[in-house]
């Protein structure tokens, strides 16, 4: 819209007001103009309450995040992914339009880039996170610690804090900046446009990292949920650049500007639903019964070390992996399988059962009369030699 020296010059005049302001706009942009009114309340009372339903959910998970199913679920980054989405929407009623600039409001280069920009890739990155988590899970087979959790997060902290404050240190016209006749917030093109490119670097790794589990082979809906919350972060993500390559005045259009803004409430909000709600659901309306089923799946399938220790077990003094379950029953078929659970349980439990003779330590209906368990198929622990680690 206005150069520096044609804002400086509009700084000078008295603000416009009413018609006078519309017509004015109307003129400069070439779009017919649509003033705030109850509709853009509606789109704000309307983000509110989808983000408002998922932060129910969120604080049912966490009141319940001990029942087995649901702690398996990435709470904490599915929290953290919540409040990302919260502060992204405020940023989006500012840099949108849907409120009007005025008070703290007119601190665009604020709202713009620490708000709305940043939160939208912090809410990116986590959900990529997700994704090579469960590529290096389930395809790598390897456990997801140490520098495979710090180097990804702190590359893309790195990448995108870098240019907030890059963002934050050039001149404030080459950013967002208020115009105090128009009462508006201007965005510059070059940088909407980085900005826009830049969010496409974490969707493009999300993106390959779900060609990549597109084949996990689970009964716990992994591939599916991919695929659709994928299908939603694209949504997003074309919708975006669509909108803003196509209509870079369309904070004065009523349908995008609330386009814009319900879209990513809406979406942003599904993505944690889709995460959560299955082990949700089931919590409420078969809680024992799909726990055990749970837990049935993970030993039939093999996937028990692919999901945290104690999201399957109870490791507790009173409770090893020969205990019954809740409903008496308990699956015996392959020895191995018992062996492995002990060495997850209990480093005492499968101690003594390694160092003392099978006749003397047999559970009840197991048969291990055929069983060897020879000194390399123990991979023990450096830290603790007398401890397997890891059970064939």
């Amino acid at each position: 819209m206005a150069s520096s020296s044609e804002l400086q010059l509009l700084d000078s005049l008295p603000p416009l007001t009413g018609q006078a302001r519309i017509a004015a706009l109307t003129k400069l942009t070439g779009v017919d103009v649509q003033d705030n009114d109850g509709s853009d309340k509606a789109v704000v009372i309307v983000s509110i309450v989808s983000l408002a339903i998922t932060f129910v959910l969120i604080v049912y998970v966490w009141l319940n995040r001990n029942y087995r199913p649901i702690r398996a679920r990435a709470v904490t980054l599915c929290t953290l992914m919540h409040i990302s989405s919260i502060i992204w929407v405020v940023g989006d009623f500012q840099m949108n339009g849907i409120v009007r600039i005025k008070g703290g409001w007119k601190e665009c280069r604020i709202w713009v880039v620490w708000v709305r920009i940043l939160f939208s890739y912090i809410y990116s990155s986590l959900l990529t996170l997700r994704f090579f988590a469960l590529d290096r899970i389930f395809n790598r087979g390897k456990p997801y610690s140490g520098k495979a959790v710090y180097v990804p997060i702190a590359f893309l902290f790195v990448l995108f804090l870098a240019y907030c404050l890059t963002c934050q240190l050039v001149p404030e016209h080459d950013i967002s900046v208020y115009v105090k006749y128009f009462q508006i917030c201007q965005v510059n093109d070059t940088f909407r446009y980085a900005s826009i490119g830049l969010m496409w670097v974490p969707w493009t790794i999300s993106l390959v990292l779900a060609y990549f589990v597109r084949n996990i082979q689970s009964s716990f809906n992994e591939r599916y949920e991919t695929m659709l919350i994928l299908a939603l972060a694209y949504m997003i993500l074309i919708k975006t650049t669509v909108i803003h390559a196509t209509h870079p005045y369309y904070i004065f259009e009523k349908s995008y500007r609330h386009a814009e803004t319900l879209v990513d409430a809406i979406c942003t909000s599904m993505v944690v639903w889709v995460m959560l709600v299955h082990p949700v659901y089931q919590s409420i309306f078969h809680r024992k019964e799909y726990e055990k089923q749970w837990i049935r799946k993970l030993r039939l399938e093999g996937q028990a070390d692919k999901y945290t220790t104690e999201a399957i077990l109870e490791s507790t003094a009173h409770r090893t992996a020969f205990s019954e379950l809740e409903d008496g029953e308990f699956d015996h078929k392959d020895p191995f399988d018992t062996i492995r659970m002990l060495s997850q349980n209990s480093k005492t439990l499968t101690t003594n059962f390694i160092t003392q003779p099978p006749n003397s330590y047999r559970p009840p209906n197991v048969n291990f009369e055929n069983v060897d368990v020879l000194e390399s198929d123990l991979s023990l622990d450096s830290n603790d030699q007398q401890y397997p680690r890891r059970i064939i």
